[in-house]
Protein backbone atom coordinates (compact mmCIF):
# COMPACT_ATOMS: atom_id res chain seq x y z
CA UNK A 1 0.00 0.00 0.00
CA UNK A 2 2.86 2.33 -0.73
CA UNK A 3 2.51 5.30 -3.03
CA UNK A 4 3.28 4.71 -6.65
CA UNK A 5 6.40 6.29 -8.18
CA UNK A 6 4.26 8.62 -10.26
CA UNK A 7 2.24 9.79 -7.25
CA UNK A 8 4.20 11.97 -4.87
CA UNK A 9 3.88 11.51 -1.14
CA UNK A 10 2.25 14.89 -0.53
CA UNK A 11 -0.51 14.00 -3.03
CA UNK A 12 -1.41 10.72 -1.34
CA UNK A 13 -4.05 12.32 0.95
CA UNK A 14 -5.76 13.84 -2.12
CA UNK A 15 -5.93 10.41 -3.73
CA UNK A 16 -7.46 8.89 -0.60
CA UNK A 17 -10.03 11.69 -0.32
CA UNK A 18 -11.03 11.18 -3.95
CA UNK A 19 -11.37 7.44 -3.27
CA UNK A 20 -13.56 8.14 -0.24
CA UNK A 21 -15.75 10.41 -2.36
CA UNK A 22 -16.10 7.72 -5.03
CA UNK A 23 -17.13 5.10 -2.49
CA UNK A 24 -19.89 7.39 -1.24
CA UNK A 25 -21.43 8.04 -4.67
CA UNK A 26 -24.94 6.78 -5.37
CA UNK A 27 -23.71 4.63 -8.28
CA UNK A 28 -21.33 2.60 -6.14
CA UNK A 29 -23.84 2.32 -3.29
CA UNK A 30 -26.53 1.00 -5.68
CA UNK A 31 -24.10 -1.45 -7.25
CA UNK A 32 -23.22 -2.81 -3.83
CA UNK A 33 -26.91 -3.11 -3.01
CA UNK A 34 -27.68 -5.08 -6.19
CA UNK A 35 -24.92 -7.52 -5.43
CA UNK A 36 -26.25 -7.98 -1.92
CA UNK A 37 -23.03 -6.74 -0.30
CA UNK A 38 -23.54 -3.21 0.90
CA UNK A 39 -21.91 -3.63 4.32
CA UNK A 40 -18.87 -1.87 5.63
CA UNK A 41 -16.69 -4.92 5.06
CA UNK A 42 -17.21 -4.83 1.29
CA UNK A 43 -16.56 -1.08 1.16
CA UNK A 44 -13.34 -1.54 3.10
CA UNK A 45 -12.35 -4.35 0.73
CA UNK A 46 -12.87 -2.08 -2.30
CA UNK A 47 -10.91 0.68 -0.59
CA UNK A 48 -7.98 -1.63 0.11
CA UNK A 49 -7.96 -2.92 -3.47
CA UNK A 50 -7.95 0.65 -4.84
CA UNK A 51 -5.06 1.66 -2.58
CA UNK A 52 -3.05 -1.35 -3.71
CA UNK A 53 -3.69 -0.48 -7.37
CA UNK A 54 -3.13 3.26 -6.88
CA UNK A 55 -0.32 3.31 -9.45
CA UNK A 56 -2.49 1.90 -12.21
CA UNK A 57 -5.42 4.12 -11.22
CA UNK A 58 -3.30 7.28 -11.18
CA UNK A 59 -2.04 6.66 -14.71
CA UNK A 60 -5.56 7.32 -16.02
CA UNK A 61 -5.14 10.99 -15.05
CA UNK A 62 -1.43 11.24 -15.89
CA UNK A 63 -1.67 14.32 -18.20
CA UNK A 64 -3.62 16.35 -15.63
CA UNK A 65 -1.29 15.24 -12.85
CA UNK A 66 1.79 16.25 -14.86
CA UNK A 67 0.27 19.67 -15.54
CA UNK A 68 -0.50 20.06 -11.83
CA UNK A 69 3.08 19.18 -10.85
CA UNK A 70 4.50 21.67 -13.38
CA UNK A 71 2.25 24.46 -12.12
CA UNK A 72 3.12 23.71 -8.51
CA UNK A 73 6.86 23.63 -9.21
CA UNK A 74 6.68 26.95 -11.08
CA UNK A 75 4.85 28.59 -8.18
CA UNK A 76 7.38 27.24 -5.68
CA UNK A 77 10.29 28.50 -7.81
CA UNK A 78 8.75 31.95 -8.11
CA UNK A 79 8.14 32.11 -4.35
CA UNK A 80 11.75 31.16 -3.54
CA UNK A 81 13.48 33.50 -6.02
CA UNK A 82 11.37 36.69 -5.99
CA UNK A 83 11.60 38.88 -2.85
CA UNK A 84 8.33 39.68 -1.11
CA UNK A 85 7.16 43.15 -0.07
CA UNK A 86 8.00 42.43 3.59
CA UNK A 87 11.66 41.76 2.73
CA UNK A 88 11.94 45.01 0.79
CA UNK A 89 10.35 46.93 3.67
CA UNK A 90 12.72 45.32 6.19
CA UNK A 91 15.73 46.23 4.04
CA UNK A 92 14.66 49.86 3.80
CA UNK A 93 13.48 50.27 7.41
CA UNK A 94 16.87 50.57 9.23
CA UNK A 95 17.76 53.73 7.26
CA UNK A 96 15.10 55.90 8.91
CA UNK A 97 16.19 55.51 12.58
CA UNK A 98 19.84 56.13 11.65
CA UNK A 99 18.95 59.53 10.15
CA UNK A 100 16.86 60.52 13.16
CA UNK A 101 19.31 59.39 15.83
CA UNK A 102 21.85 62.17 15.34
CA UNK A 103 19.39 65.10 15.57
CA UNK A 104 17.88 63.56 18.70
CA UNK A 105 21.28 63.38 20.45
CA UNK A 106 22.35 66.88 19.47
CA UNK A 107 18.97 68.27 20.39
CA UNK A 108 19.36 66.87 23.92
CA UNK A 109 22.79 68.53 24.27
CA UNK A 110 21.59 71.86 22.90
CA UNK A 111 18.49 71.85 25.08
CA UNK A 112 20.59 71.73 28.29
CA UNK A 113 22.21 75.16 27.81
CA UNK A 114 18.96 77.14 27.47
CA UNK A 115 17.61 75.41 30.57
CA UNK A 116 20.70 76.36 32.58
CA UNK A 117 20.60 79.88 31.17
CA UNK A 118 17.06 80.30 32.51
CA UNK A 119 17.30 78.46 35.84
CA UNK A 120 20.71 79.67 37.08
CA UNK A 121 19.99 83.44 36.96
CA UNK A 122 16.57 82.89 38.54
CA UNK A 123 17.94 80.86 41.44
CA UNK A 124 20.92 83.15 41.93
CA UNK A 125 18.67 86.24 41.86
CA UNK A 126 16.25 84.77 44.39
CA UNK A 127 19.15 83.84 46.69
CA UNK A 128 20.68 87.32 46.36
CA UNK A 129 17.36 88.97 47.23
CA UNK A 130 16.90 86.76 50.29
CA UNK A 131 20.47 87.27 51.56
CA UNK A 132 20.40 91.02 51.04
CA UNK A 133 17.00 91.34 52.73
CA UNK A 134 18.03 89.34 55.78
CA UNK A 135 21.43 91.09 56.02
CA UNK A 136 19.83 94.50 55.74
CA UNK A 137 17.30 93.72 58.48
CA UNK A 138 20.02 92.47 60.80
CA UNK A 139 22.16 95.57 60.06
CA UNK A 140 19.25 97.87 60.84
CA UNK A 141 18.50 96.09 64.11
CA UNK A 142 22.12 96.51 65.17
CA UNK A 143 22.46 92.94 66.45
CA UNK A 144 24.65 90.16 65.01
CA UNK A 145 26.69 92.43 62.78
CA UNK A 146 28.97 89.58 61.71
CA UNK A 147 26.01 87.51 60.50
CA UNK A 148 24.57 90.53 58.75
CA UNK A 149 27.87 91.23 56.99
CA UNK A 150 28.12 87.58 55.91
CA UNK A 151 24.57 87.64 54.54
CA UNK A 152 25.21 90.87 52.68
CA UNK A 153 28.43 89.42 51.20
CA UNK A 154 26.57 86.27 50.13
CA UNK A 155 23.82 88.39 48.61
CA UNK A 156 26.27 90.46 46.61
CA UNK A 157 28.00 87.28 45.44
CA UNK A 158 24.67 85.73 44.37
CA UNK A 159 23.76 88.95 42.57
CA UNK A 160 27.09 88.86 40.70
CA UNK A 161 26.49 85.20 39.73
CA UNK A 162 22.97 86.03 38.61
CA UNK A 163 24.18 88.89 36.44
CA UNK A 164 26.99 86.83 34.92
CA UNK A 165 24.78 83.83 34.16
CA UNK A 166 22.05 86.07 32.81
CA UNK A 167 24.52 87.65 30.40
CA UNK A 168 25.87 84.23 29.38
CA UNK A 169 22.34 82.94 28.87
CA UNK A 170 21.45 85.88 26.65
CA UNK A 171 24.55 85.25 24.57
CA UNK A 172 23.67 81.54 24.22
CA UNK A 173 20.11 82.37 23.20
CA UNK A 174 21.31 84.86 20.58
CA UNK A 175 23.82 82.35 19.16
CA UNK A 176 21.19 79.63 19.05
CA UNK A 177 18.73 81.91 17.28
CA UNK A 178 21.34 82.88 14.72
CA UNK A 179 22.20 79.22 14.05
CA UNK A 180 18.59 78.24 13.58
CA UNK A 181 18.02 81.17 11.25
CA UNK A 182 21.12 80.44 9.13
CA UNK A 183 20.62 76.66 8.91
CA UNK A 184 18.61 75.55 5.83
CA UNK A 185 15.23 73.92 6.48
CA UNK A 186 14.89 70.17 6.28
CA UNK A 187 13.62 69.40 2.83
CA UNK A 188 13.71 65.67 2.88
CA UNK A 189 11.08 64.25 0.53
CA UNK A 190 8.21 62.48 2.18
CA UNK A 191 7.86 58.79 1.40
CA UNK A 192 5.35 58.18 -1.32
CA UNK A 193 2.46 56.04 -0.17
CA UNK A 194 1.14 53.63 -2.69
CA UNK A 195 -2.64 53.55 -2.96
CA UNK A 196 -4.44 50.60 -1.45
CA UNK A 197 -5.06 47.75 -3.84
CA UNK A 198 -8.63 47.27 -5.00
CA UNK A 199 -10.23 44.02 -3.83
CA UNK A 200 -10.66 43.00 -7.47
CA UNK A 201 -7.59 44.33 -9.30
CA UNK A 202 -7.34 44.60 -13.02
CA UNK A 203 -5.56 41.61 -14.59
CA UNK A 204 -2.72 43.95 -15.63
CA UNK A 205 -2.49 46.74 -13.04
CA UNK A 206 1.02 47.74 -14.17
CA UNK A 207 1.56 47.37 -17.93
CA UNK A 208 5.31 48.01 -17.65
CA UNK A 209 6.66 46.72 -14.32
CA UNK A 210 10.29 47.65 -13.51
CA UNK A 211 12.93 45.10 -14.27
CA UNK A 212 14.02 42.91 -11.37
CA UNK A 213 10.78 43.31 -9.38
CA UNK A 214 7.99 40.72 -9.31
CA UNK A 215 4.71 41.72 -10.92
CA UNK A 216 1.97 42.69 -8.45
CA UNK A 217 -0.55 40.08 -7.42
CA UNK A 218 1.79 37.36 -8.74
CA UNK A 219 1.27 35.12 -5.73
CA UNK A 220 -2.52 35.24 -6.01
CA UNK A 221 -2.40 34.30 -9.68
CA UNK A 222 0.04 31.45 -8.97
CA UNK A 223 -2.08 30.12 -6.12
CA UNK A 224 -5.21 30.24 -8.25
CA UNK A 225 -3.44 28.47 -11.14
CA UNK A 226 -2.18 25.72 -8.80
CA UNK A 227 -5.66 25.24 -7.33
CA UNK A 228 -7.20 25.05 -10.81
CA UNK A 229 -4.69 22.44 -11.95
CA UNK A 230 -5.27 20.43 -8.77
CA UNK A 231 -9.04 20.43 -9.27
CA UNK A 232 -8.63 19.32 -12.88
CA UNK A 233 -6.40 16.44 -11.79
CA UNK A 234 -8.80 15.32 -9.04
CA UNK A 235 -11.77 15.36 -11.43
CA UNK A 236 -9.87 13.29 -13.99
CA UNK A 237 -8.67 10.92 -11.27
CA UNK A 238 -12.19 10.41 -9.98
CA UNK A 239 -14.03 9.97 -13.29
CA UNK A 240 -11.34 8.25 -15.41
CA UNK A 241 -9.47 6.34 -12.75
CA UNK A 242 -11.20 5.52 -9.48
CA UNK A 243 -14.82 5.08 -10.57
CA UNK A 244 -14.00 2.79 -13.55
CA UNK A 245 -11.78 0.70 -11.26
CA UNK A 246 -14.56 0.31 -8.70
CA UNK A 247 -17.07 -0.60 -11.43
CA UNK A 248 -14.80 -3.33 -12.77
CA UNK A 249 -14.20 -4.78 -9.32
CA UNK A 250 -17.93 -4.80 -8.57
CA UNK A 251 -18.66 -6.56 -11.88
CA UNK A 252 -16.00 -9.16 -11.16
CA UNK A 253 -17.41 -9.70 -7.68
CA UNK A 254 -20.94 -10.05 -9.06
CA UNK A 255 -19.79 -12.54 -11.73
CA UNK A 256 -17.94 -14.64 -9.17
CA UNK A 257 -20.95 -14.69 -6.86
CA UNK A 258 -23.26 -15.86 -9.70
CA UNK A 259 -20.77 -18.54 -10.73
CA UNK A 260 -20.52 -19.82 -7.20
CA UNK A 261 -24.35 -19.89 -6.88
CA UNK A 262 -24.68 -21.93 -10.12
CA UNK A 263 -22.06 -24.39 -8.99
CA UNK A 264 -23.85 -24.88 -5.67
CA UNK A 265 -27.17 -25.55 -7.48
CA UNK A 266 -25.54 -28.03 -9.85
CA UNK A 267 -23.98 -29.94 -6.98
CA UNK A 268 -27.32 -30.26 -5.22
Amino acid sequence: MTASPGLQAEDRPDFERALHQALRTAEIREALGRSGSSGGTDIQRLRSQALVESEAIATAAAPEYAAYLRQRAAAATAASTAPGPSAAAAAAAPAAPAVRAAPFTTAGGRGLLPALAVLTPALAGASAAAFLLLGGLLRLSGSQRETADALLTAGLTSATIAAATLAAGMVCLVVTAVRHRSSPPDRQPRPHRRPHAHPHPHPHPHPHPPSGSPPPYAWRRDDAAVATARDAWLRALLHRGILPFLRDRLKMSHTLSRTSQKSEKGST
